[in-house]
């Protein structure tokens, strides 16, 4: 099942005042669409199969989704916000692929209409390799996706059964390909980690990838979440925990391959070949820009607020009716605001600068000790994670806060 929403303040019908307002920010959009066709066993993202989601028509949810965003930007106006057109859009899910070119389009054009998207913006869309052909990718590239991020996950049959995955190893390839031909950049997504997969079928799967030479790569360790089918199964026996070792000697031969094939590590879990095909969507989030979430359970951050719709898409639905879907919001106090972002930028290559270690009283002691424990390495005027450090970057956050 989707993890719970975290518990706010009340949503009193309009936006609370942004305090800490900060006009340099630049602003992204991110769209949820909550389906998909099979749910994944380690899956516990806000994503719903058509039998959990009765009453509400996937052939008709790019309507709601639209409807949110016309009623976001007048409330907002309203509320004296001046929203920026937004500089990334990204489609995630759920599976994005399972709306048809047309949803796509009728809930691009409402973007367009109310806040607004820059003419250079980056806009990208996840795709499940099994739900696209050629026809797709082109006719989606037309609409103006530029950037697709298809979920490989593994290239191991075996590894794939686990996780539930259902999609054939053979259309990655395919899809891969046909994106690149429409025009499209292209990000492959792995998990590494998950019950019975060896370091050769990581090996193997990284392979695989790096072969259909992406332009960026994200590979995510598996967390087994609460709640669901794996962890049950691990629960019941049916399978083993992951293993820390494994998992370290899996990191590290990520690092090798994808230096080895000319991508470059510019975030814990992401690889790319140059600073112009890094996802510029998520480093917003690293970066502590602004962004809106529009569909069921998305999250909002403007100023020192962060707020987040109603989970169900039935409930957001019907919500939509009278008011926005959102369900409760919380105030960012300045301090947390300050912790945050150690935690985020000191997930990036660019590291964390001695300003913000300056404001949290981080003490030359404490950084001198991360440096001989091997987790630091000075830069200009910062840090940066090593290898071994970006292996238990936690970790390290919280050493230097205490």
């Amino acid at each position: 099942m989707p993890g719970a929403l975290p518990i706010g303040l009340p949503w009193k019908g309009s936006f609370p005042k942004f305090e800490d307002f900060d006009k340099a920010k630049t602003w992204h959009a991110y769209v949820h669409v909550p389906f998909c066709e099979v749910r994944c066993g380690y899956c516990d993202f806000n994503t719903y199969t058509a039998d959990e989601v009765q009453g509400v028509k996937r052939s008709q949810f790019d309507q709601q989704l639209a409807s949110e965003i016309s009623k976001s930007f007048t409330s907002l106006t309203s509320s004296g916000v001046e929203a920026k057109p937004f500089s990334t859009v990204f489609f995630g899910g759920g599976t994005p692929s399972l709306f048809s070119p047309k949803q796509i389009e009728n809930v691009l054009v409402q973007l367009r209409e109310s806040f607004g998207v820059s003419a250079d913006s980056e806009i990208t869309m996840e795709v499940n390799p099994d739900t696209v052909d050629d026809e797709y990718l082109n006719a989606v590239t037309s609409l103006g996706i530029n950037r697709v991020s298809v979920g490989a996950q593994s290239f191991d049959p075996q590894v794939l059964k686990t996780l539930d995955r259902t999609h054939n190893p053979q259309n990655v390839s395919k899809t891969v390909l046909g994106a690149k031909k429409a025009g499209l950049q292209v990000s492959l997504d792995l998990i590494y980690g998950a019950p019975g997969e060896s370091l050769d079928s990581w090996r193997q799967s990284l392979e695989d990838a790096l072969s259909l030479n992406p332009d960026h790569l994200s590979a995510y360790a598996l967390i087994v979440e609460e709640g669901t089918k794996l962890a049950r199964q691990i629960k019941k026996g049916i399978y083993s925990e992951p293993d820390d070792d494994l998992m370290a000697d899996k990191y590290e031969l990520l690092n090798q391959l994808t230096a080895d094939s000319g991508l470059q590590w510019y975030e814990l879990s992401n690889f790319s070949t140059g600073i112009e095909t890094q996802s510029r969507h998520n480093r917003a989030y690293w970066e502590s820009n602004y962004w809106y979430g529009f569909g069921p359970g998305a999250h909002s951050y403007i100023g020192d607020t962060r707020f987040w719709n109603r989970k169900h898409p039935a409930a957001y639905s019907e919500s939509l009716t009278d008011d926005l879907p959102v369900q409760a919001y919380e105030k960012v106090a300045a301090e947390d605001h300050l912790q945050e972002r150690l935690l985020l930028e000191l997930r990036l290559a660019d590291g964390v600068g001695s300003e913000l270690l300056e404001r949290l009283s981080v003490s030359e002691t404490v950084l001198s000790e991360q440096q001989q424990l091997g987790y630091l390495e000075p830069k200009s005027d910062g840090y940066v994670l090593t290898l071994r450090g970006r292996q238990m970057a936690d970790r390290v956050v919280l050493n230097l806060l205490n």
